[in-house]
């Protein structure tokens, strides 16, 4: 038995090849493996063109064939039974009637005709049967111009060739019917397609692949609907695309069908013209990777077992790898531009720069690498500054983005919109040497010249969709005090019209994943206003600053919110603050320290919020990377080396290459010479108080050589190390056992005076003189660094004599700091440790149960003897001489001997108390307050 078949789901060129092929194989039978497509039954249904004497799959014997003539197709995946009836049956020849190009699911052929160079397997019959001098009735004329109309998009698709035109006017000549060409084969919009081409004009997304525009609509259907491909092409003319391709779920199977054309080889986008030349990419041999195949502006798949979004994120990894570029970075790049050499004055490179007219030029070391670059204002500041005769290298940028010259020119528009550049250079970054030069402008003008409006409509759409959706994401990570505050924020944004914007680290911190309740608004427009207003609404005050433009809110809760208004800000000189005016929030933005605290949301006046990154600071949170955003950021505020290293402890990054050499010129500059000893203390404080990272810090200051400018004699040998690993552990202990809540009348013990005590221990007094002096420290800050050794030295002089008594030990820690305290606990050897331990955790906790009114009920008049009958009372009790049941009678005959001894009677004590024997404490005659407790005093007040 003879057999000819064709493919699943049958279209007009398949079923009118196989109407053909009967007349060339007249003894063989017809088998349609599959359904047919829908316009096709509906054409046998209304009308007698052709009638069939086809077979049923139950009434073949695989075991009887002796030829098979495929038409419209050889790919295996495409015949359904027929398949596996060859499988079974290798040795049975294979003909086939093909235009389709090869693919690697072809069968092995034993004849037929096989020509992609036309637009319709019909054009390839109808040319056979004109060759063979075959007459074709009119009806089956009409049914292979169908096939050919179909096929070529009626003759105007761009794979429709010269050939398909003359098979078409011979098969007119034979009576071809076009009414019924037109009235069956040319597609109409009935109900069902008409929604899904709705559907398909609004969930339509345009992703750039490489520079190529590539539409993409992804339609979960719910149920089969046939003939999708004409809505495809539709869709790509309508949207004017160079690619569409469609996904279409029926609950079983996604169907994916692609049309389009793009050159294979960079220098375009888009359909060529007509007429045009080149090869183009391969639809067909793309989709043979899903499954499918097809022609070079036609193909199609069909997938099983999964679902519309999986396809379609494998899609886009195909045609990642698939699709060339549009245009590579050589095709953008200037070959010839300026350079200035690395050696040439400030002043001098600026005046190059406005003689050519340029905002910026890249700049070379001796050998001609380029190591740097420089804009007109990096060069305005530093003139500012007093810096015209330094040579340029010492204020140009070392961040260059580089791209190699064969990679996409999206790549290039990918740096430009990161990082913000002047410019990109093309080349190779090892050897520092370009074959050119690209600019912004040239970016813009490949991404943006060929677009159409509508275009530029549905990419701006999907951007703003995307960052929609990461700023609706992050503020639904904010904590719920924060929430609130930013909500109203927001609604008060919305009814005023005002732009306003969280900024800052807690934009960061969101982006981290970590918990950051610091709440900072810009507002472009009036900060302060802005602010009466949110506290009116939180039902707080604001205090407000007017030469800086911001405001402080503090709710009823105590919850603070920053507001400021976008502002600009210039230095007058290295070091000095700033002066600050009204801008926008871009500006606002870049007088920022680092990248990463460049991100922002839109929090109103729209409804939707969108995440803004102008600086590339996403990426470098992505990276990890510590980057200024400009080459005299150390120059203007030298603060911002000190906030680098704790933030790069703090979250575990590092500092960029070239903002460590930005550092390094700050140093050189001597720009920390003119900071104020109280700007620099803060930022010490900030990086000492933390103890998850002072340690760090601090080694990452010295090994930067910033710990020098607190002073020059502070190093940071092992011993020191040793000591401040001994003060944070101290520090540590004190906090767990909870000892400050213990002592309400004690300042605050603070870390970050702790670790300075370490830091400078051993320094000479006139070198912590000079160390206080630089930090600008006062009252009690300056107390504690400048009379520490001698304290504790008076301290140590008790704690090392191995007779000394628990209250001597106690009056010999009384008077010091808990600075000093944590320092020897740290610091001392094991019995002064033990017995500093004891002080704190057992001897100040001593409370008597005797008070100073006790003592005035048993007759005892006010006056000092009150308070030293408490003071050698507390003592016995430390000494462990006396209990609590005792400590009443034991007061009153201290305060007794006391009065005796002011009365000129002599110190009686140790005469009559039992083995009381407080006569050799140093000054117990002394109607001192030392070692009294808080409640006593307060009674005797009374």
């Amino acid at each position: 038995m003879e057999l000819i078949t064709t493919h699943l789901g049958a279209d007009f060129d398949a079923f009118a090849s196989v109407v053909a092929a009967r007349r060339l194989h007249p003894e063989a039978r017809v088998l349609f493996p599959g359904s047919r497509e829908e316009a096709v039954r509906r054409m046998l249904a209304e009308t007698e063109l052709v009638v069939l004497d086809e077979l049923r799959q139950r009434n073949v014997d695989p075991g009887e064939l002796e030829r098979v003539i495929l038409c419209d197709t050889r790919q295996a995946r495409r015949l359904g039974v027929v398949a596996e009836w060859l499988a079974g049956r290798p040795e049975v020849p294979v003909l086939a009637y093909d235009h389709h190009p090869d693919s690697d699911d072809d069968l092995p052929l034993a004849g037929g005709l096989v020509d992609p160079a036309v637009g319709a397997a019909s054009t390839l019959m109808a040319e056979l049967l004109r060759e063979r001098g075959l007459e074709l009735p009119a009806n089956e004329a009409t049914v292979l111009l169908m096939g050919i109309y179909e096929d070529t998009g009626s003759l105007t698709f761009p794979t429709t060739s010269a050939r398909d035109y003359a098979a078409a006017a011979w098969l007119l000549e034979r009576g071809g019917d076009l009414a019924a060409v037109r009235r069956f084969a040319l597609y109409r919009l009935d109900p069902v397609h008409l929604e899904v081409l709705h559907r398909m004009t609004r969930e339509l997304e345009v992703v750039r692949v490489h520079g190529h525009r590539v539409g993409l609509v992804a339609l979960e259907l719910g149920e089969f609907v046939g003939e999708l491909a004409p809505l495809v092409s539709r869709c790509l003319e309508l949207f004017e695309l160079p690619l569409l391709f469609g996904l279409f779920g029926d609950g079983e199977h996604v169907a994916v069908i692609a049309r389009g054309q793009v050159p294979a080889s960079p220098g375009g986008q888009g359909p060529r013209a007509v007429g045009g030349e080149g090869p183009t990419v391969h639809l067909g041999e793309i989709l043979q990777r899903l499954g499918g195949g097809g022609h070079e502006t036609a193909a199609a798949a069909r997938l099983h077992d999964t679902t519309v979004l999986e396809v379609r994120e494998r899609l886009l990894a195909l045609l990642a790898d698939e699709l060339p570029p549009a245009a590579r970075a050589a095709d953008l790049a200037l070959a010839d531009f300026f350079v200035l050499p690395s050696g040439t004055a400030v002043a001098a490179a600026k005046k190059a720069l406005v003689e050519r007219r340029i905002n910026s030029a890249p700049v070379a070391a001796p050998d001609g690498r380029l190591v740097g670059a420089v804009s007109r204002q990096t060069l305005d500041a530093a003139l500012q500054h007093g810096l015209g005769e330094r040579p340029v290298e010492r204020v140009m940028d070392r961040n260059l983005e580089w791209v190699r010259p064969d990679e996409p020119a999206e790549e290039v528009g990918r740096r430009m919109t990161e990082r913000h550049p002047r410019f990109v250079l093309v080349g190779e970054r090892q050897a520092g040497r370009a074959e050119g030069l690209v600019t912004r402008m040239q970016v813009l003008r490949h991404l943006h010249s060929r677009l159409a409006a509508q275009q530029v409509q549905l990419d701006r759409a999907e951007h703003l969709r995307v960052h929609h959706e990461s700023a609706a994401r992050l503020l639904a990570e904010l904590a719920p005090a924060v929430a609130r505050r930013v909500e109203t924020a927001a609604r008060l944004s919305r009814q005023a019209d005002v732009p306003v914007y969280l900024v800052g680290g807690l934009v960061r911190d969101l982006l981290l994943g970590r918990d950051n309740r610091d709440v900072d608004l810009v507002v472009e427009g009036d900060g302060p206003w802005f602010a009466r207003r949110l506290a009116e609404a939180l039902g707080g005050r604001a205090r407000e600053h007017a030469a800086f433009l911001t405001a402080v809110v503090v709710d009823a809760e105590d919850f603070h919110v920053d507001v400021a208004t976008a502002r600009s800000e210039f230095y007058r000189e290295p070091a000095a603050l700033p002066q600050v005016q009204s801008g926008e929030l871009r500006q606002d933005l870049y007088r920022r320290d680092f990248t990463i605290n460049t991100l922002a949301v839109r929090l109103g006046p729209g409804r939707t919020p969108e995440l803004i990154d102008h600086f590339g600071g996403r990426r470098d949170l992505e990276d990890g990377v510590i980057r200024v955003l400009h080459s005299l950021s150390f120059i203007d505020d030298p603060t911002r080396v000190l906030r680098a290293v704790r933030l790069e402890q703090r979250l575990g990054f590092e500092i960029a290459p070239e903002t460590l050499h930005l550092l390094e010129v700050a140093l050189e500059e001597g720009v920390f010479e003119r900071l104020s000893g109280s700007r620099l203390r803060e930022e010490m404080i900030l990086l000492l108080d933390d103890a998850a990272v002072a340690l760090r810090g601090l080694d990452r200051l010295d090994e930067l050589g910033v710990l020098a400018v607190l002073d020059p004699e502070l190093t940071l040998d092992d011993a020191a190390r040793e000591r401040l690993r001994a003060a944070v552990g101290a520090h540590h202990w004190f906090r767990v056992e909870e000892l400050e809540p213990a002592f309400p009348g004690w300042p605050e013990v603070r870390l970050w005076r702790l670790l300075l005590l370490a830091l400078a221990d051993g320094l000479a007094p006139q070198v912590r003189e000079r160390l206080a002096a630089r930090l600008r420290l006062a009252g009690a800050e300056l107390a504690v660094l400048a009379r520490s050794p001698e304290r504790r030295a008076a301290a140590l002089a008790v704690l090392g004599r191995p007779a000394a008594r628990p209250h001597e030990i106690a009056d010999a820690l009384a008077p010091l700091p808990g600075e000093d305290l944590l320092l020897l606990l740290a610091l001392g050897d094991e019995e002064v440790r033990r017995r500093v331990r004891q002080d704190l955790t057992e001897h100040r906790r001593l409370e008597l149960t005797v008070r100073g009114a006790d003592l005035l009920a048993a007759g005892i008049p006010p006056g000092p003897a009150v308070g030293e009958a408490l003071r050698r009372t507390r003592h016995a009790r430390l000494d462990g001489e006396i209990g609590p049941a005792e400590e009443r009678a034991h007061a009153v005959r201290r305060a007794r001997e006391a009065l005796a001894a002011a009365d000129g009677g002599g110190d009686t004590e140790g005469g009559d108390t039992g083995g009381d024997t407080d006569g050799g404490d140093p000054g117990a005659g002394e109607a001192t307050e030392a070692g009294v407790e808080p409640g006593a005093a307060v009674e005797v007040e009374r």
